[in-house]
């Protein structure tokens, strides 16, 4: 707390004006170095004359010098600006706060864009970090209305329920190719799987998100057609295991396949005409549009 209300009349500036007073002993020195009138310097000292009481600086010789007060006190008006300065040096250096983006994804998003993602975030921010969980059946709408999840990243389009609440994007297009070792699906001459040899062929069917359907058995059921699954697992490389095991079909995003290890044994082939492709889109809360 102040002792002297008259010290309530002082600023910063004030104060550093006093300092280079003492150093430069000249009002017009004082005003370049601060890049400031003449007039502000003047009016600076007088507040500083009528706070402390004191002419502070003499005129001489066209010089000014400092009376006896202004040298008493010029140690704590230079602990006054160091300690000043020392706060700002201690905010700085304190390490910013680590920001989580939490993220409901699925494994197509992992692959195929957190590389970049990750890239252009290290470019400009040291502090964030994400935190990817897999998609469920449905998108976590609640979750992303009251901000426990930044971003969801689903299929489309329509393949997901949305919210008044929420802001859509978007972020990828692709569609899909046949990875196959079925030694009965042949190519036509165009390289299109027929869908005859398709739905002959064992598939293995990779689970990105938790659903209990799919854009491809959604074609095959309005078309009249079905395939047989022959084993469903958690990642698109571990189909892609089996099939360099077992003579088997898989049906990759097309984006996906410089991506992942492929074996030489396995064709990649156009799927049957007609076949779906897909978006992948980002959805958040319009309050968190930042």
């Amino acid at each position: 707390m102040l002792c002297n209300n008259h010290l309530k009349q002082l600023d910063l500036q004030d104060i550093v004006v006093f300092l280079n007073l003492i150093e430069l002993r000249s009002a017009k020195k004082t005003a370049e170095l601060m890049n400031v009138s003449q007039p502000t310097i003047s009016y600076c000292l007088k507040k500083l004359r009528e706070c402390f009481d004191d002419i502070l600086f003499i005129p001489t010789d066209g010089s000014m010098s400092p009376s006896k007060k202004a040298e008493r006190i010029t140690p704590y008006m230079r602990m006054t600006v160091e300690s000043i300065n020392q706060c700002v040096d201690s905010v700085e250096n304190i390490p910013s706060e680590q920001k989580i983006w939490r993220i409901c994804a699925p494994e197509y998003f992992e692959l195929c864009l957190i590389p970049n993602i990750l890239s252009s975030i290290n470019q400009k921010y040291s502090n964030i970090s994400l935190e990817v969980q897999r998609l469920g059946q449905d998108l976590p709408l609640d979750k992303l209305v009251v901000g426990d999840i930044d971003i969801a990243i689903g299929f489309g389009p329509g393949y997901h329920q949305l919210h008044p609440n929420l802001n859509w994007k978007s972020l990828v297009s692709d569609d899909f190719c046949c990875l196959t070792t079925y030694q009965g699906a042949d190519p036509d001459i165009n390289g299109y799987m027929d869908i005859d040899f398709f739905c002959d062929s064992p598939h293995v069917f990779p689970t990105p998100w938790i659903s209990e359907k799919n854009m491809v058995d959604g074609w095959l059921d309005k078309i009249g057609k079905k395939r047989m699954v022959l084993a469903r697992t958690n990642s698109y490389q571990s189909c892609i295991n089996i099939i360099d095991q077992i003579p088997a079909t898989l049906c990759l995003p097309r984006k996906l396949v410089p991506l992942l290890n492929i074996p030489e044994n396995v064709n990649i082939l156009r799927p049957p005409l007609g076949f779906p492709s897909f978006t992948l889109d980002m959805v958040w809360s319009r309050g968190r549009s930042e």
